[in-house]
């Protein structure tokens, strides 16, 4: 059977079984098995054993429930909030000044945490009610957090970076690196456009009236809530760029950190620790179960010389270098709108590699254009993730439809965003040439 035959039956069974509603890890692993028992026989059902071995045998592997772990403790032990605070009474008399310094805070707790989910969500309960209480336009708060809370993919400690260095057999220290200058680079243009629509609409955004405000002294008080973490993350990026610890254990670092910062504060208990551990397990081992039915789905793919078609078709389309860049986001923008960000990465993502590299492009710069194409793929129906996160805390009075209309302008500042970092590459590979050189 001609791959191109096997390529419409197996990415048809798995958008079949999306469609009916079974999880994606059971898709991916058993399609992906059911394809190489049917072809090459009983034995292919070792390939899930292989993918698992895989993954065991990685030791970066380890940094990804400790990075977790690290961003729920700061969470929980009350550090959102304190930032919360904190932007409020900086932030608060300027028009949108509430709603630029959510983002603000999205940013920070990208660089905490390394999941969007968490921001999203944790924002969606703290800052949402405090902007809708304060006459903010319902879209431009929903829009802002949702998008806000993707920066996690971008702003390192990004787990997503951490899997596409086992993917890609790159650095995860220059993929860290890589991101910061792109994610700040977003949150600017978030923070600019709401500050600009607020200021021609005020309604959009409306400033804290007068008695609403506090003195400089209460402003500079709230910044102490704020000073350990920040540290922290400093401390756990600049361990890792000056090669003083290996990714993994700077991330041991920062979860013992995380629980020193939560002591400062007096929020060590029983229940935080049990809580920030249940949902690292749970993150994680959802995390990893993808990864291995990915795997397996890649593998049995990948065998029956699919990717090697793609490549030549790729290669007699004629568009050349540029031309095949751009084809490829425009397809990461397409099964982002049916695979989450790990099937992409395992099952696509070894065919697209050896292709960029062998046009002559930087697979770290790559790597950025497709964390923010997932970014996109967070914010955008049917499958954006954030999407359902923030309907799952946004008061009943706004709508999924509400929720569609609010991301459209955040969508289209991401787009703006990815053509920036293609025609200017070095703003992803700066910061990463500076530190480790060209």
């Amino acid at each position: 059977m001609s791959p191109a035959i096997i390529t419409v039956l197996m990415f048809g069974s798995v958008i079949l079984f999306m469609v009916a509603g079974v999880p994606i890890s059971f898709i991916l692993g058993g399609v992906g098995i059911g394809f190489g028992i049917w072809l090459w026989g009983p034995a292919a059902a070792d390939l899930i054993y292989y993918s698992t071995m895989d993954l065991m045998y990685n030791f970066i592997f380890a940094a990804i429930p400790l990075f977790v772990f690290m961003g729920l403790v700061l969470q929980e032990s009350g550090v959102v909030e304190a930032l919360f605070g904190t932007i409020h009474r900086w932030a608060g008399g300027l028009r949108g000044g509430l709603g630029m310094g959510t983002v603000a805070i999205c940013a920070v707790m990208a660089a905490m945490v390394g999941i969007t989910g968490a921001a999203t969500v944790t924002m969606g309960i703290i800052a949402l009610p405090a902007m809708l209480k304060r006459g903010y336009n319902k879209e431009m708060a929903v829009g802002l957090i949702t998008a806000g809370g993707a920066l996690g993919f971008l702003i390192p400690p990004s787990v997503i970076m951490i899997m596409y260095a086992f993917v890609a057999g790159v650095s995860v220290g220059k993929l860290f690196a890589a991101g910061i200058l792109p994610g700040l680079m977003l949150a600017t243009m978030y923070i600019i456009y709401i500050g600009i629509r607020c200021y021609l609409q005020p309604k959009m955004g409306p400033a804290l009236p007068p008695e609403d405000r506090v003195s400089l002294k209460k402003k500079l008080i709230s910044l102490k809530g704020v000073v350990l973490p920040v540290i922290l993350v400093v401390l756990v990026l600049g361990f890792i760029f000056l090669g003083i610890t290996s990714t993994t254990e700077a991330s041991a670092l920062g979860a013992l950190g995380a629980i020193i910062c939560a002591a400062v504060h007096r929020r060590v208990n029983w229940t935080l620790m049990k809580n920030s551990a249940l949902i690292t397990l749970r993150v994680t081992g959802m995390t990893f179960w993808i990864v291995i039915a990915a795997m397996t789905f890649s593998k049995v793919y990948a065998g029956l010389g699919a990717a090697e078609m793609i490549r030549s078709m790729m290669a007699e389309l004629g568009l050349g270098a540029w031309g095949i860049l751009i084809i490829i986001q425009l397809s990461f923008f397409i099964f982002g709108m049916f695979l989450d960000d790990w099937a992409i990465l395992f099952v696509i993502m070894p065919v697209y590699i050896p292709i960029v590299i062998s046009y002559g492009f930087d697979p770290i710069w790559f790597a950025i254009l497709y964390i923010v194409n997932m970014q996109m793929a967070y914010l955008t129906p049917p499958y954006g993730f954030n999407l359902f996160y923030m309907r799952a805390v946004v008061p009943p009075e706004i709508t999924m439809a509400d929720i569609y209309r609010s991301v459209i302008p955040f969508v289209a500042l991401q787009l703006v965003g990815l053509a920036i970092i293609m025609i200017f590459p070095q703003i992803a590979l700066f910061v990463p040439n500076l530190i480790f050189g060209g």
